[in-house]
C-alpha cells in the first residue's frame, strides 16, 4: 500500500506479508459467491460483514466499512439531479466527478492500514469498487483483483427480483448499468491483467474448484485446501444459457451488451464462451400465416403493450421458450410513446413478429383488437410484464380439447418483484367470483367464450377480466383449475395500488357490474339483504344487552365509588382522632415537672464549656 510522507511515498506494509485481494464486478453478478469461496480458502474478507437477507440468504461477505465508504464516495461524485441510481454510481449521463476522489484519500488510507495490520491474505468485496479501481490501485501496492461478470440477461432478471421500485419502473437500466460497470472492468483488466483474474460466474458454476487453480497459478497465492462445491448452491444463482430465445431478443435490442460480453469472454481466464449463442432474431410465425391456415392454430397468445418495451422482450421470450406447435403470438401496441418501447417494437416488427398498432384505448380494447385478429381456437392473454410458465399451454389445451363444457382454464401464479409469494388460486366458485375476482386475466379460454360474452367490456376497465369471467359463468361455461404455477406475475409499484385507488370510481364500476349481471346478483342480493336483516336483529339484541350490561356496570361502579369515598372519610376521621390524642399526650409531657427539669438541665449543660473557660481564666490569674 502506498501512502505519502511529505513528497516521499512510503509503504507501511513493507515489513509485513500483507496481501490484499479485491473482489468486484457488476451488482447481482455473483461477487458474493466468489467472496464466500475466498473466505473458505482462508482469505480474511473482513470482521464486520453485511448480514444475509432474502436476496442473499448465504450472506454477502461484504465489509460494511468499505461498503459504506464507497457508497458515500460514489453518491457525492455523481452529478446532482441526473437521475439514475447514484447509490451504485450510475446516472443517466454516466459521469462521475473524479476530481472529488482526492478528498477521500485520507479516509481510504486509514481503512487500508487498519485492515492490513493483521497481515496474511485479506481483502474486501463490493461491486462499487468496479468504478473506483484506479483510485484504490494508487493506494495499494501489489494488490490482486478478482473480476466477476455474469450474462446481462441473468443480471437483468436478478435486478427485477430485487423488488427495487426504481428498476421495476425502469427495466432498461439493468442493461445500461451492466455495460457501464463491465466497461470499467475490461479497461482495468487490459492494463493490469497480470494481477487480475477475470472469470465468468456462469462458467464458474460448472466447476467451482477451477477457481483454486487460477489463484495458485496466475496470482501465486498460497491458499489452503477446501472443497468449494460445499459452498456453492446452484439454485441461488440461476443462469440462462445455450440458445434461449431471451438471448436473441437481448442481442437484437441491446447489441452493445452482447458485443461487450463477447469481449469479456475472449479475454477471461475462466470464460463463458460457448455457454451462450446468438441467432438472428426471427419470428416463428409470420403475420400472413394467421389468415392462410387459421385451422392450424390452436392457441393465440395476445400481448398488449403500452410503454413496456423492455418487459415485452421477457414476455415474448417466455412464450417462445415454452410454446408448443400450432401457436401464434400477437403483440398489440396500444399507442406507446416511450422512445425505448418504440425502438424495441420496430426491431420486433422488422424481425417478422405480428404487431398491431392502435391509438391508446386501454388494456381491454387492446386485448379485443388482438383477439379479433386471432386464428387460434383458444386465447391466452399475457400482460407485457408477465411470463408464461412451462407446461401451462399444453395442459390447458388437453383440458379444453377433452371437455367441451370447459370454457376457461387457469392455475396458480408466482409473484415476483416487489412481492415474492405463491398465489394458490382456489377452485372456481360462483359465489366467490361474484364477491371478488381471484382468477387472473392470464387464463386460457375458448375464443367462443369471448364471442359469447361480447368480448372484454371496455367500460369495465380495469376490471374487464372479472366481468368476462362473470359473463362466461352467466352463459353456462365451466371453469377448470390446474394445480400448478401457470405464469409469473410481476408486482410493480403501480400494481400495489390495488387496481383502482378512487373509491367513487370503484363504486361506479361495481354498480355497473351488478346492474349488468342483475339476474346473477338478484337472488344473492336478496339473500344478502336477508342476512343483513338477521344480522341487524342479532346486532340490535346484542346492543340492547350491551346497554343493559353497561347500565348495570355503571351502577356497580357508582356503588363502589361511594363505598371507597365512605371508607376514605372514615379512615381520615380515625387518623384525625389519633393525631389529636397524640397531640394531647405530647402537651401533657411538656407541662410536667420532669420535662421542665430536663429542659433546665439541657440549657445548663450547654453553658458548661463557657463556665469552665471562665473558671480556668480566673484560676490562671490567681497563680500569676
Amino acid at each position: 500500500m502506498r501512502t505519502t510522507r511529505g513528497n516521499e511515498p512510503q509503504n507501511p506494509m513493507e515489513s509485513g506479508n500483507s496481501k490484499p485481494i479485491i473482489v468486484t464486478g457488476m451488482h447481482r453478478s455473483g461477487t458474493s459467491l466468489v467472496a464466500s469461496l475466498l473466505s473458505a480458502l482462508g482469505v480474511d474478507m473482513g470482521q464486520r460483514l453485511l448480514p444475509p437477507d432474502k436476496n442473499n440468504p448465504r450472506g454477502y461477505f461484504e465489509d460494511i466499512g468499505f461498503l459504506e465508504f464507497q457508497r458515500r464516495v460514489l453518491s457525492e461524485c455523481c452529478l446532482p439531479d441526473d437521475g439514475g441510481h447514484p447509490d451504485w454510481g450510475w446516472t443517466e449521463s454516466e459521469q462521475l466527478n473524479r476530481e472529488t476522489f482526492k478528498d477521500f484519500i485520507p479516509c481510504a488510507t486509514s481503512m487500508l492500514v487498519s485492515r492490513a495490520e493483521g497481515g496474511g491474505l485479506w481483502g474486501w468485496k463490493d461491486p462499487r469498487t468496479t468504478l473506483l479501481l484506479d483510485f484504490w490501485d494508487r493506494l495499494l501496492d501489489g494488490a490482486n483483483y478478482i473480476f466477476v461478470y455474469r450474462f446481462p440477461w441473468d443480471v437483468a432478471d436478478s435486478m427485477q427480483r430485487l423488488g427495487e421500485p426504481l428498476f421495476l419502473r425502469n427495466p432498461e437500466y439493468a442493461y445500461r448499468i451492466w455495460s457501464f460497470y463491465n466497461r470499467h472492468l475490461l479497461d482495468f483488466f487490459i492494463k493490469n491483467s497480470q494481477r487480475c483474474v477475470l472469470l465468468s460466474i456462469n462458467a464458474l458454476q460448472k466447476d467451482p474448484n477451477r477457481f483454486v487453480d487460477l489463484l495458485r497459478k496466475k496470482l501465486n497465492l498460497e491458499i489452503r485446501e477446501a472443497n468449494l462445491r460445499d459452498n456453492y448452491e446452484h439454485e441461488l444463482l440461476t443462469c440462462t444459457e445455450g440458445s434461449d430465445p431471451l438471448i436473441d431478443l437481448v442481442a437484437a435490442t441491446s447489441p452493445q451488451c452482447t458485443k461487450l460480453l463477447a469481449q469479456l469472454d475472449n479475454l477471461a481466464d475462466l470464460s463463458g464462451s460457448g455457454l451462450w449463442r446468438v441467432r438472428p432474431l426471427r419470428s416463428g410465425l409470420k403475420e400472413g400465416n394467421n389468415t392462410s391456415a387459421p385451422h392450424q392454430v390452436d392457441v393465440s397468445v395476445i400481448i398488449p403493450c403500452f410503454d413496456d418495451g423492455q418487459f415485452l422482450i421477457e414476455a415474448i421470450a417466455s412464450f417462445e421458450r415454452v410454446v408448443p406447435k400450432n401457436c401464434e403470438l400477437i403483440v398489440v401496441n396500444d399507442g406507446s410513446k416511450e422512445p425505448r418501447t418504440l425502438e424495441i417494437l420496430k426491431i420486433l416488427r422488422d424481425a417478422g413478429y405480428f404487431l398491431v398498432d392502435q391509438v391508446n384505448q386501454g388494456l381491454s380494447a387492446a386485448r379485443n383488437a388482438g383477439i379479433r385478429l386471432a386464428a387460434g381456437r383458444y386465447i391466452l392473454p399475457l400482460d407485457a410484464d408477465n411470463r408464461i410458465r412451462a407446461g401451462f399451454i399444453e395442459a390447458a389445451i388437453k383440458i379444453l380439447d377433452s371437455l367441451s363444457e370447459i370454457g376457461i382454464v387457469y392455475g396458480y401464479r408466482q409473484f415476483f418483484g416487489m412481492k415474492i409469494d405463491l398465489d394458490e388460486v382456489a377452485e372456481f366458485d360462483l359465489e366467490e367470483i361474484l364477491t371478488f375476482n381471484y382468477i387472473d386475466a392470464g387464463a386460457m379460454f375458448r375464443k367462443q367464450v369471448w364471442a359469447d360474452c361480447g368480448g372484454y367490456d371496455q367500460r369495465m376497465s380495469p376490471l374487464e377480466d372479472w366481468d368476462l369471467w362473470i359473463s362466461a359463468a352467466e352463459k353456462g361455461w365451466r371453469f377448470h383449475r390446474l394445480p400448478q404455477v401457470t405464469f409469473e406475475y410481476r408486482v410493480r409499484p403501480e400494481s400495489l395500488l390495488s387496481m383502482v385507488d378512487n373509491a367513487e370510481f370503484l363504486d361506479q364500476l361495481l354498480e355497473y357490474m351488478m346492474t349488468k349481471h342483475y339476474e346473477l346478483y338478484k337472488p344473492r342480493l336478496v339473500k344478502q339483504l336477508a342476512r343483513m336483516k338477521r344480522s341487524s336483529a342479532h346486532l340490535t339484541v346484542s346492543v340492547r344487552r350491551l346497554s343493559e350490561d353497561r347500565q348495570k356496570q355503571t351502577l356497580e361502579n357508582d356503588l363502589l365509588r361511594r363505598e371507597l369515598l365512605a371508607a376514605k372519610h372514615d379512615a381520615v376521621r380515625r387518623l384525625t382522632k389519633q393525631v389529636a390524642f397524640k397531640d394531647e399526650q405530647i402537651g401533657g409531657i411538656k407541662n410536667s415537672r420532669g420535662w421542665r427539669l430536663l429542659t433546665y438541665v439541657r440549657r445548663t449543660w450547654q453553658n458548661v464549656p463557657q463556665l469552665l473557660t471562665l473558671w480556668k481564666n480566673h484560676f490562671r490569674k490567681k497563680l500569676e
